[in-house]
């Protein structure tokens, strides 16, 4: 029964590493492919919200821009406390979106994964996952029997 929790304990570890690997990577591309080919657009701040919490803050600015030939998109990011700070509602910001899924979007200079993000991630889940694998795939070994102790004849 161990061996089998043993086994489902590092699959789960292998599949989330792999998975969040993947989603990471996939972030980091995306976003740089936003900012080699992304389309511009003048937007609006609509909110500001402010969540804090007691070891953390986000700060997030909820926004509306019309894509070129599109009809208008609401969007939210964490964005800087300086540029949160900055802003008011009703100001027009420049947002970069994505030319072939308007959905994603950010305001210049905010909410891009960055190379060095991706690589403390990787560096975080790498080894969380061979942690899994070798979970996942260590052999068994089973116990020995108890060695009877025997004792030897005097010698003379």
């Amino acid at each position: 029964m161990a061996l089998f929790a043993a086994r489902v304990l590092g699959a789960t570890f292998v599949m989330l590493g792999v998975s969040l690997f993947v989603m990471t990577w996939g972030s980091y591309r995306r976003d740089q492919a936003m900012l080699r080919e992304g389309l511009h657009a003048e937007g609006t701040v609509l909110k500001k919200e402010f969540l804090a919490v007691s070891d953390d803050s986000d700060f997030i600015l909820v926004y509306a821009f019309t894509p070129q030939g599109g009809e208008r998109q609401e969007h939210q990011r964490n964005v800087s406390p300086e540029l949160w700070k900055r802003l008011r509602v009703g100001d027009r910001i420049q947002v970069r979106y994505g030319r072939s899924d308007v959905r994603h979007s950010f305001p210049e200079g905010q909410g891009v994964m960055s190379l060095g993000l991706a690589l403390f991630f990787s560096v975080v889940l790498v080894p969380f996952t061979l942690i899994g694998a070798v979970a996942l795939f260590a052999r068994a070994v089973p116990e020995a029997p108890p060695v009877a102790s025997t004792s030897l004849p005097p010698s003379s």
